[in-house]
């Protein structure tokens, strides 16, 4: 007979036994998968009242038990399991998919910065590892479900993004921050994304200098709604800031401009 906990997990994913595969990309997904890994609870009520929690917290697809060593990872779409569809899994490259590891002790801006960063490296899909602990930890849960919310109420901007290398037109320099800030571009067709983090437990200060490609203005930092202008510079434009610790900044330009 089968353990009782892969029996569970065999029903629980049952009702996402598709006739097909979605791959995950951005061709096919209109959102970008958010989640949890999650162990199904026996009790079908309880289960449920699990999904109906994460929904709510606008996490979209959770991956099932601990993570595999296959290639790829099949996630299962939240909506579609509260539904009992037969298309409810979708495949993402095991490379795409980021994780986020969560202890009781975890605090807000770990989250934050640790989820960012896993976008900011091209994850197709972030994963909080795990629902049980996030249970425990209303301040990361909190943190966790804001990211998720960020990205779902976004999805048209964050859908198309692609990682693109920081060369070429969109070379910068980072002077300061002791190799502590790190920054990344997103880009899609119809805007570019600016990713900077932050690692260091204090403030500090920064000044990036971009290629001369990069327009001065008007970036719209998505995390505040504030408005962002580079000063020229005289061999492209230049930004500097005091980063706060552990502070993520996202900025983002539509690309009328070019």
């Amino acid at each position: 007979m089968l353990p009782a906990a892969l029996s569970i997990l065999l029903y629980f994913l049952s009702w996402a036994a598709p006739g097909y595969r979605l791959e995950a990309n951005q061709e096919t997904l209109d959102f970008v998968p958010v989640g949890v890994r999650y162990d199904p609870d026996p009790n079908p009520a309880i289960r449920r009242t699990d999904l109906e929690n994460m929904r709510r917290l606008r996490f979209t697809v959770i991956a099932s038990g601990r993570p595999g060593t296959e290639p790829a990872e099949t996630l299962s779409r939240i909506d579609r399991l509260l539904a009992r569809a037969q298309d409810a899994s979708l495949t993402v490259q095991g490379s795409g998919v980021g994780t986020v590891r969560i202890d009781e002790a975890t605090d807000a801006d770990s989250v934050r910065e640790a989820a960012w960063t896993r976008l900011a490296y091209g994850a197709r899909a972030v994963i909080f590892e795990d629902w049980n602990t996030l249970q425990k930890n209303d301040t990361a849960l909190g943190a966790a479900a804001a990211f998720a919310d960020t990205l779902a109420r976004n999805a048209a901007l964050y859908v198309p993004l692609r990682r693109v290398e920081s060369t070429g037109d969109r070379a910068f320099t980072i002077d300061g921050g002791q190799d502590k800030v790190e920054a990344h571009w997103l880009e899609s067709p119809d805007a570019l994304l600016l990713i900077a983090v932050n690692h260091a437990a204090e403030p500090t200060d920064v000044t990036l200098t971009f290629a001369a490609a990069i327009p001065e203005a008007i970036w719209q930092n998505m995390l505040t709604g504030n408005a962002v202008n580079f000063v020229a510079g005289p061999g492209g434009p230049v930004y500097t800031r005091n980063f706060a610790a552990r502070e993520v900044m996202v900025l983002m330009i539509r690309k009328k401009w070019k």
